[in-house]
């Protein structure tokens, strides 16, 4: 009853839809607030009534659209191809690589394409059009804009002086700031001992917690794990290591922190069990979420961690840089899914202070006969 009486919920846009007589579509959905069908759309397609779709990358087109209603044709049209030739198809080309678009991934397109949006309308606001942009102009659309705005406009230049639109300009980044590290490694082994031991803190947020602290892999790689990711000791059912993406080398983990994934999926509490049976082809989610087949959200086991104190941000950077102080950049790339700048980034904060080694050896008294004959005079 509270479904069908909500106002802003599922079942009003059904009766829309079928009072103006409309096929129920995936197209129909996105003339929809997102907050309004992202439920109704997952149980439509649990129910096999539309077919699957990866819906963050199928939504970008509808946010251009959404995006760049209230502009100007001209400025609409530049970008709106600057979207799809240029962002999207790239996007859409990492995704035939990958397999992957994440809900972060399509949220940061989302904000590229929004910031040039911003740009455009700032121009059209101070009656400078896009081919009279010169570089103080783009000066003072810099001092006040974001990081994510200088990027995003530094990138649609680039698209904008191949297609003859704009002059060469020059576009200045501020420093990025390196993260911030405010858990300290005592602080950091005393929460992992916490979600070890701690039986009152529920088993998946206790899992979820261990793996940030232990390997600092991001969240929205763990809410992905699924049964055949782990590990299981023959003749046994405990699990002993798991894999970050299939065909990953294996990653041993403690004892405790096995029985805890053993036990995984957590039992669904019966206010939250679906009522559509799953289906058979479905993934056994190690975080299952509220529907048959998907797996919890980002932002919902992001919550639950915060409930009992497990700050997601905080616990992946403490392990991360605990992680690069003890193994090579080429370690943690294949065993917890890093990028490869990723990895050297994080090593190089981790880098020790190796000048007073470096002055121990350079006082080093050297023996005033070498014994190494070296070729060539050199």
């Amino acid at each position: 009853m509270k479904w069908l009486t909500n106002p802003r919920g599922g079942a009003r846009v059904l009766g829309e839809l079928l009072d103006r007589g409309t096929p129920i579509s995936h197209e129909a959905l996105d003339t929809y607030d997102e907050r309004e069908v992202w439920s109704l759309r997952r149980t439509l397609v649990e129910l096999e009534i539309l077919p699957e779709r990866e819906d963050p990358l199928a939504r970008l087109d509808v946010i251009v659209e959404k995006i760049t209603a209230d502009l100007a044709p001209s400025p609409r049209s530049i970008v709106r191809a600057y979207a799809s030739w240029w962002y999207l198809r790239r996007a859409r080309r990492r995704y035939e690589e990958s397999g992957r678009f994440t809900y972060p991934q399509f949220r940061s397109a989302w904000q590229r394409i929004a910031a040039v949006r911003a740009l455009l309308k700032w121009l059209e606001s101070n009656a400078v059009p896009l081919g009279a942009l010169d570089q103080p102009t783009l000066d003072a659309w810099l001092e006040q804009a974001t990081h994510t705005q200088r990027a995003a406009t530094g990138d649609f230049l680039r698209w904008a002086v191949r297609r003859s639109l704009v002059e060469r300009l020059t576009v200045t980044y501020p420093e990025r700031t390196e993260p911030t590290i405010l858990l300290s490694e005592e602080r950091r082994w005393a929460e992992l001992r916490r979600c070890l031991t701690d039986t009152s803190i529920p088993d998946d947020v206790r899992a979820a917690g261990a793996l940030l602290l232990l390997y600092g892999i991001p969240l929205q790689r763990i809410i992905e794990l699924t049964r055949d990711h782990l590990v299981i000791e023959a003749g046994s059912d405990i699990v002993t290591a798991f894999r970050t993406t299939t065909g990953a080398p294996a990653v041993t983990v403690p004892p405790r922190l096995g029985r805890i994934l053993t036990r995984l999926p957590a039992p669904i509490p019966s206010g939250g069990a679906p009522l559509i049976d799953a289906r058979a082809n479905a993934p056994s989610w190690l975080f299952p979420g509220r529907g048959t087949a998907g797996h919890v959200t980002f932002t919902g086991l992001q919550a639950r961690l915060r409930t009992h104190s497990l700050s997601v941000r905080q616990s992946r950077n403490a392990a991360l840089i605990g992680l690069a102080a003890d193994l090579p950049a080429s370690v943690i790339c294949d065993l917890f899914g890093l990028s490869v700048a990723a990895a050297v980034n994080w090593t190089r904060r981790a880098a020790r202070d190796w000048t007073g080694y470096m002055h121990l050896v350079d006082e080093r008294v050297r023996p005033s006969v070498s014994t190494v004959r070296r070729p060539n005079g050199r």
